[in-house]
């Protein structure tokens, strides 16, 4: 089909009541002109012009009326103090949010959206109404005049909008209005998606940067574990590691063995000079053990085995309590403490080692590094995974059609083309 130049387009409104027409393409790219062209007789930018040009003096007038409101002195200053900072506090509350409120009126060219903006005006205004009616009705007792001529101009500004939107109702383009609607919702989309997937290659070229780091240090740390520095220092590991075991060996033995003896102790040192030192080896045989280096724990059990009778212990236990007394003999608990200080001094040898180790450190740091990169490939995944379902929510396609469908009801003559 050829396209004659846009510029030849002049279809009325509602062709299809007039007769068949020759048929037309318009780019879609053009549709948002075209549309324009269909009401450029109905002089709809000079109304809207003409409208926004008045807004604008009213809006001035306004700002001068608050500026008379603030300057504004009693007739009557037969008021306490008290009053008068109530009056000027109310007065301050009122003119700043008349400003605002002047200050973010602006009245769009398109006249497609003139209608939402009028809506949204009536809205602010009752908003304005209800959060200043205080304040008015204080101010009305004491600047009435000042006050009707801010409310004259609020109240013009309400009549020429309303009035501008009878104006465009009236010339019956409420399908046009539409269609720039629905073509708006698809540029909008159609910008939203762009700025998505430009955002989604940014982080895929982010990710992938990412991942080649990781790549060169796990290589780095791959080379690290294969010097013999690291092979003589994992012997250092593994020796800390077989020694650590052979302690948590011997703390959950005491721990075993103390906790039978627990109600027994705490019975026969209730109240008296060694409850204290008890406790300790109640909670911590292991290293309670090791701050006893006169082993006095020994005496205790052994005089405590002599007045077990006393304790008012049942048959079970009280055997139990005697097997116990009778394995922690005074050789068991010097080789306990003996190992126990062996193999913490061993260890604490080997983590000096470890700590003055470059390869452990530098282990260390890529492991930690590592560790960061993962955390932020996971955030950029699932920032791209959101990207990537933000942009499959958006059907341009859709919304295309959508446009289509609404110019073939203006203009049944027009074919949308690419």
């Amino acid at each position: 089909m050829n396209h004659q130049p846009y510029k030849r387009f002049k279809v009325g409104l509602f062709d299809i009541f007039r007769g068949k027409k020759k048929e037309e393409a318009v780019n879609f790219a053009d549709i948002d002109i075209w549309l324009n062209n269909q009401v450029e007789n109905k002089h709809l930018d000079i109304r809207i012009s003409r409208a926004k040009n008045v807004v604008k003096e009213l809006i001035a007038e306004g700002h001068a009326g608050l500026e008379a409101l603030e300057k504004a002195v009693l007739i009557n200053d037969n008021i306490t103090v008290r009053e008068k900072q109530i009056m000027e506090g109310h007065r301050k509350v009122y003119i700043q949010r008349l400003k605002k409120f002047l200050g973010e009126l602006d009245v769009p060219d398109d006249f497609a959206r003139i209608g939402h903006y009028v809506a949204r005006f009536s809205e602010s205004l009752g908003e304005l109404s209800q959060d200043t009616r205080k304040n008015y009705l204080v101010l009305s007792q004491f600047m009435e005049s000042e006050l009707a001529r801010i409310i004259r101009v609020v109240k013009n500004i309400e009549r020429e909008l309303s009035n501008l939107q009878r104006e465009i109702d009236d010339e019956g383009i409420d399908m046009i209005k539409e269609a720039k609607i629905r073509l708006h919702h698809f540029v909008d989309d159609e910008n939203k998606k762009r700025n998505l997937e430009n955002e989604k290659v940014e982080k895929d070229n982010e990710l992938d940067l990412i991942r080649k780091k990781k790549e060169k240090l796990e290589t780095r740390l791959g080379e690290l574990k294969e010097s013999k520095e690291y092979a003589d220092l994992k012997e250092v590991i593994d020796a800390k590691k077989r020694n650590e075991e052979e302690i948590n060996s011997i703390e959950q033995e005491m721990i075993t063995t103390f906790a039978e003896l627990n109600r027994p102790l705490k019975k026969y040192t209730h109240n008296a000079q060694q409850e204290n030192f008890a406790d300790k080896y109640i909670a911590d045989p292991a290293g309670a053990l090791e701050e006893d280096d006169s082993l006095v724990i020994h005496d205790l059990l052994k005089k405590m085995n002599s007045e077990l009778e006393n304790l008012e212990l049942k048959d079970r236990q009280l055997e139990k309590t005697r097997e116990m007394i009778k394995r922690l003999t005074r050789e068991y608990l010097i080789k306990q403490k003996i190992d126990l200080g062996r193999l913490k001094q061993a260890n604490k040898e080997t983590a000096t080692k470890v700590n003055k180790s470059v390869v452990a450190l530098n282990i260390s740091e890529n492991e930690s590094w590592l560790k960061s990169i993962d955390k932020k490939t996971e955030q950029i995944e699932d920032e791209i995974h959101d990207l990537e379902k933000q942009i499959e929510g958006i059907n341009l396609d859709y919304l295309k059609q959508k446009v289509k469908e609404k110019i073939k009801e203006i203009a049944a003559h027009v074919n949308v083309v690419e």
